[in-house]
């Protein structure tokens, strides 16, 4: 080996941030999420959990198919199909996913604490708004974790990420102002579809800040972070809060 290939070669050992921000690593990551949530639709017998599937399922309703059945065995095909037509750079490891969940409790932590503080600038009412609507006491904690993922490809994956690339290629924007308009506007869309629809809650303008406010951390979670630790905080948090709310719920 001569003296220029030694350099160009890359230091031995894992690059985490990198690598973990990769999206083929994403897709590993919270593939397990979807079938613990499907697992958890077909043993309740309960129907859609949030207001992102909702809009998913709606059009498989129309044509009389068991709607979210058929909709997270197509996810998961679809991820599967991803993963495996990527040309993924990044190592595919337990070890990094167990690293990014780890990372993503962290994150959710820090969140979960300082969710009163951000309500309480708002209104103390706000210290219990959950991401998520039409979560019942008699759904089992598992469930939670569906919002966390389709909220997050929803709002994140396509309104962010792909909202800050139509305006770039469009608009001819540059990335800071495409990241930040979008950043915005998703984070507004994420807050104010709660309050939409037969899911949806009545207006209070405190929980609507409030889910604004989450919805701009999280995005930047996403824009820093990549789509897999984005996920899975905003799936811990929801646990979190629910395990709070069991308290009044039994």
């Amino acid at each position: 080996m001569s003296r220029d290939d030694s350099k160009e070669r890359p230091a031995p050992g894992i690059d985490y941030f990198r690598e973990s921000k990769s999206f083929a690593l994403s897709i590993v990551s919270i593939i397990p999420l979807i079938l613990v949530y499907h697992w958890g639709i077909v043993q309740s017998g309960y129907g859609v959990r949030n207001m992102a599937e909702s809009w998913l399922v709606g059009p498989l309703q129309l044509v009389g198919l068991e709607a979210a059945h058929l909709l997270n065995i197509a996810l998961v095909i679809a991820l599967i199909a991803v993963l495996w037509r990527s040309e993924r750079t990044a190592s595919v490891s337990l070890l990094l996913v167990v690293a990014m969940i780890g990372e993503a409790a962290f994150y959710a932590a820090l969140l979960y604490k300082g969710g009163p503080s951000i309500a309480g600038l708002l209104d103390e009412r706000a210290s219990h708004v959950f991401f998520a609507v039409d979560f019942r006491p008699a759904a089992p904690l598992f469930l939670a974790l569906g919002a966390g993922v389709y909220e997050e490809l929803v709002f994140r994956l396509l309104l962010l990420g792909g909202g800050a690339w139509l305006m770039r290629k469009v608009f001819l924007w540059n990335r800071t102002w495409s990241v930040a308009v979008a950043l915005v506007v998703s984070s507004l869309f994420f807050a104010a579809v709660h309050h939409v629809g037969p899911l949806g809650e009545p207006f209070e303008s405190y929980s609507f800040l409030f889910r604004a406010v989450c919805g701009l951390l999280l995005g930047v979670v996403f824009l820093v972070r990549g789509l897999g630790v984005a996920v899975w905080t905003h799936a811990i948090y929801n646990a979190l809060v629910m395990l709070q709310l069991a308290d009044t719920w039994y």
